[in-house]
């Protein structure tokens, strides 16, 4: 029989013991937890996402993180992932595939665990960057990382043209302003520009401005130009109406009237756009912020600038999130690696070497966080109020984020718009067309 002091020690222990689990929970498991983390990207993402578990599993010894790195047909694999009974516990989601599952519970709902965890608020993370969805009561989570659309563009070339610079700050570059600074840099074999005798369009040197036409380059202009492409409940189409078609109009007037910018066409055969800027093929992209990648290393004078204004400033922001899957066995270690791997300092390579940007709002706000990343030789002089100042004042989410058949809408609008797209019909017959396309299938949005 234990002496009555020997019981008393025993009770502290037990006491102790008893604590520590309470306050601690499932993270002090003498078991060790498993969980799979499954991700995409170039070969620089698979290898800072890997460190970035690294350094999850030296700060949580006893949760073992199993990394599946899937570079092609992603939403392919993880779906038969989720059938077969063994999904991930957390990873990358496509934005057109996270709100349906949210909504159908194959996705956790993180506001629970944000109640009793304070590292994360919604305020603690810039507010374009949440996925909502019924009614705006439950939350799938953010972007694993920040993007916007911005202006990149060669300063060699505007200085060889002595063209000014593009201004940094949002709403002082009028779209007039823009195109004639576009037709100033654009020049055929012989030197001339459009519009001036002579000027040759099928042998152009130098383009002033190239883009793309998915949503979020097209975007932009339209909602700065007072237009949308669907009304605020997202149940009527707007795309046909006047301040839509104009946007749209003024963007296929850039290649097929003025020729200051390549045609779809093209662009196909034309190689990425760090090194059409680097070769002098173009003088200006419009581009996600995460082509700083590659434009930093490719060693020209690198520039960036917000968008040309219409009527208002507009910042695309756009991103596909980080998920909890509904089935995971280990909801509370599933969502300290979400936590962490959504976490800027956690993945900072990644953030100063130009491909993401935070998701914490301290990193906009706060002088000493931003110069922990922005990076000199990286992100161009300007950067600060060409991006960061842009993102603040005139964020938008892209439709991705609450439009429900989203992925449905937008593919029928791409398929819309070919024609308008290789110059053979007008901004007006083919949002027409599109309009009569997609009004049924506008079913409202996930977050109201």
């Amino acid at each position: 029989m234990l002496a009555r002091k020997e019981w008393s020690r025993l009770g502290i222990l037990l006491i102790v013991t008893i604590l520590c689990v309470g306050l601690l929970g499932t993270v002090v498991s003498a078991e060790k937890v498993k969980l799979k983390y499954t991700y995409w990207g170039s070969p620089l993402e698979k290898k800072a996402q890997e460190d970035m578990l690294k350094d999850f599993m030296k700060a949580y010894p006893n949760i073992e993180v199993q990394p599946i790195y899937i570079p092609s047909d992603y939403v392919t694999k993880i779906t038969a992932m989720v059938a077969a009974g063994d999904p991930p516990d957390v990873g990358q989601l496509a934005e057109a595939q996270c709100l349906p599952w949210a909504e159908e519970g194959a996705l956790l709902d993180l506001t629970p665990f944000m109640e009793k965890d304070p590292e994360v608020s919604f305020e603690s993370r810039l507010p374009m960057t949440w996925y909502f969805y019924e009614g705006g009561k439950k939350t799938l989570g953010t972007n694993l990382a920040a993007e916007v659309i911005v202006l990149w563009y060669n300063k060699d070339i505007f200085d060889q043209t002595n063209v000014a610079y593009p201004p940094a700050k949002a709403g002082e570059w009028s779209w007039d302003e823009f195109l004639e600074t576009a037709i100033a840099l654009t020049k055929d074999r012989n030197g001339r520009h459009p519009g001036e005798a002579g000027f040759d369009p099928s042998n152009i040197e130098t383009y002033g401005i190239g883009f793309g036409t998915g949503a979020g380059i097209l975007l932009p202009s339209v909602w700065g130009n007072g237009g949308d492409w669907f009304n605020d409940e997202g149940t009527k189409t707007l795309i046909n109406e006047p301040e839509s078609v104009e946007a749209l109009q003024k963007m296929n007037d850039l290649i097929y009237k003025y020729h200051v910018a390549p045609t779809p066409t093209q662009m196909q055969t034309f190689p990425a756009y760090n090194v059409l800027l680097q070769t002098k093929k173009v003088a200006m992209v419009i581009d996600g912020q995460w082509a700083l990648l590659d434009l930093a290393q490719s060693r020209f004078n690198l520039g960036v600038a917000p968008l040309p204004t219409l009527k208002e400033p507009v910042c695309l922001e756009l991103g596909s999130p980080n998920v909890i899957f509904a089935d995971t066995k280990y909801p509370q270690e599933a969502w300290l690696l979400y936590k962490w791997s959504t976490t800027a300092s956690s993945v900072m390579p990644l953030i100063k070497a130009g491909l993401w940007m935070p998701l914490q709002t301290e990193y906009y706000t706060d002088p000493e966080k931003m110069n922990e990343w922005l990076t000199e030789g990286i992100h161009p002089p300007e950067y600060k109020e060409a991006v960061i100042d842009y993102v603040l004042e005139y964020g938008r989410r892209t439709p991705a984020y609450y439009l429900r058949n989203w992925d449905e809408i937008y593919r029928a609008i791409r398929e819309g718009m070919a024609n308008f797209w290789l110059g053979k019909e007008d901004a007006q017959t083919a949002t027409d067309t599109v309009a009569e396309t997609i009004a049924p299938l506008l079913q409202g949005r996930y977050d109201r």
